[in-house]
């Protein structure tokens, strides 16, 4: 039951993170294309998402002393709590927590995003930096730029889904399909290097293709299958969808909302089996 909150914690900030950084990040990029009711509403919407972030990173930081202890004894040891927010891990929690904490009020209404948005969203993405198997391989300079490469990308794509969808409800069709196409352009680029970051990753932390039988590697290869789903999605968006609603074709827009919304499905549960990967799992494990 520990493990399992444990797990369950791990899997949400895993989310929440990556969608109030990615939200700023597309509010950055796209704040002058939407009208002030989009803008307030898609703002207000990453504001809450940043908070709900702040109070998961803060509920994983009291359950670790009972995942270490692997009982409710935990609680009551005082180097554990030591462990668990002074610790080598402890980097993850308290990069998290400051760099949400500064999220905040950039996303008050009429503050300026860029400038303030930069330290906020590097803090919180680096966090994923700063644990994992990657740190502690021995090819970890080799690792972390593509690690950083991939959690950024991931960050843009999955970031902008939600804001996407809520600018395909309450925008013109006309305006929303040139957002979709402004996002789309970028991710056109930025999609396919998430994709070779995360086969590169692979690559180098996988000790042989023997290892793909293990739990780790059938892991892996889920979530590589989800991921071709996913970009077979965003095709469908980029060449079909929008640019019928760009022609006032209105049929494509319930058509459009149902993907974003499938697309970050998706996502959530490819984050999951992160999540599930990176907390149970070894590379190596099993290895001879």
């Amino acid at each position: 039951m520990i493990d399992a909150g444990w797990l369950v914690l791990r899997a949400a900030g895993f989310i929440l993170v990556l969608q109030a950084s990615g939200a700023v990040l597309f509010l950055a990029l796209f704040a002058r294309q939407l009208a002030p009711r989009s803008l307030c509403i898609v703002r207000m919407t990453a504001a809450h998402v940043a908070r709900a972030a702040l109070l998961c990173v803060c509920a994983q930081g009291l359950v670790e002393p009972l995942h270490l202890a692997g009982e409710w004894e935990g609680l009551k040891d005082p180097l554990l709590w030591r462990l668990a927010w002074l610790g080598p891990g402890a980097w993850i929690l308290w990069l998290r927590l400051l760099g949400l904490t500064l999220l905040l009020p950039v996303l008050r209404p009429k503050r300026a995003l860029l400038p303030l948005a930069a330290p906020g969203v590097l803090l919180a993405l680096g966090s994923f930096l700063v644990g994992g198997h990657a740190l502690v391989d021995a090819h970890r300079l080799l690792l972390a730029p593509l690690l950083g490469l991939h959690v950024l990308a991931v960050a843009f794509w999955f970031g902008a889904l939600w804001p996407l969808r809520q600018v395909a409800e309450l925008e013109p069709a006309p305006r929303a399909a040139a957002v979709l196409h402004s996002f789309s352009r970028r991710a056109v680029w930025l999609v396919p290097l998430l994709g070779l970051a995360g086969l590169g990753l692979a690559a180098v932390l996988l000790p042989d293709l023997a290892a793909l039988r293990r739990p780790y590697g059938q892991v892996l290869c889920v979530k590589v299958l989800l991921f071709a789903v996913l970009l077979a999605l965003a095709a469908r968006n980029k060449l079909a969808l929008v640019p019928a609603l760009a022609r006032a074709d209105l049929r494509a827009l319930p058509a459009l909302r149902r993907n974003l919304m499938l697309e970050y499905a998706l996502v959530c549960t490819v984050l999951t089996a992160t999540a599930l990967l990176t907390g149970l799992f070894s590379p190596a494990a099993g290895a001879s």
